[in-house]
């Protein structure tokens, strides 16, 4: 199969190399000797790239810290299953799936990857493929900081800022799907965005005044530096800043 791998650190992106991989070996998962339980084979159809992951010391040694190159970076992808390792429930051939591989293992940025069952979810079928893998990591961003750590509830408010952004309109969707009222804030430029997005009310950083939001039960914070201090000061007792910067 065709697969990008990388193998110098040093070289960045202009290190990535398209060349030919063994494929995942289906018949192998399928039997008793298969050496990874719960593993499916899933042919990519669409994955994703994150630059930071050439630093990521992930991309490069495995979890005992040894040297793992030529590796396959890429971690998001949606696709169809073409193979299932011995044991696996929940999956089976020629269903559409979603999901987030491993980060110590080969990645998405191939014609097949294998995949822990565990990490991949339906992808339904009117939802695009390219749509399904670009979804995975800002949503569970999203989802992470709205109801995990920040335990948003129905009723409450909560300020996101880059509300037009990757991850930001994930968050306002969300939110909005919640009952929560959503305040998003960025430039001037994604005000119509989030607002599409559902953000009840939108906060101009270059020209309004973000203390004039008040106070307000979460606020996520995508930015940083001086936003990020002032942002605290507009939680209200007992609320929650949850940043990811």
């Amino acid at each position: 199969m065709k697969a990008i791998v990388v193998t110098d650190q040093a070289a960045g992106t202009a290190g990535m190399k398209l060349v030919e991989r063994p494929e995942p070996q289906g018949a192998a998962l399928a039997s008793l000797s298969g050496a990874n339980y719960g593993d499916v084979v899933v042919q990519v159809h669409a994955s994703g790239f994150t630059g930071d992951e050439l630093s990521w010391p992930s991309t490069w040694i495995d979890r005992l810290g040894r040297d793992r190159t030529p590796s396959i970076p890429g971690h998001e992808l949606a696709g169809v299953v073409t193979a299932l390792s011995y044991g696996t429930t929940g999956l089976s051939v020629g269903q559409r799936v979603f999901g987030l591989t491993d980060w110590t293992r080969d990645g998405t940025l191939a014609e097949y990857v294998a995949v822990e069952a565990r990490n991949l979810a339906p992808l339904p079928g009117d939802v695009d493929f390219t749509v399904g893998a670009a979804l995975v990591m800002p949503g569970l961003t999203a989802w992470q900081g709205l109801f995990e750590h920040g335990r948003l509830r129905a009723g409450q408010s909560v300020l996101v800022h880059g509300a037009a952004g990757v991850v930001g309109s994930m968050a306002t969707q969300l939110a909005r799907e919640a009952g929560a009222y959503v305040i998003g804030t960025g430039r001037a430029a994604g005000r119509q965005t989030a607002l599409d997005f559902g953000a009840q009310e939108f906060v101009d950083l270059e020209n309004d005044a973000l203390e004039d939001v008040g106070v307000v039960d979460l606020v996520f914070e995508l930015i940083g530096g001086g936003i990020g201090k002032r942002s605290a000061r507009l939680v209200r007792a007992g609320g929650t800043l949850v940043s990811i910067v």
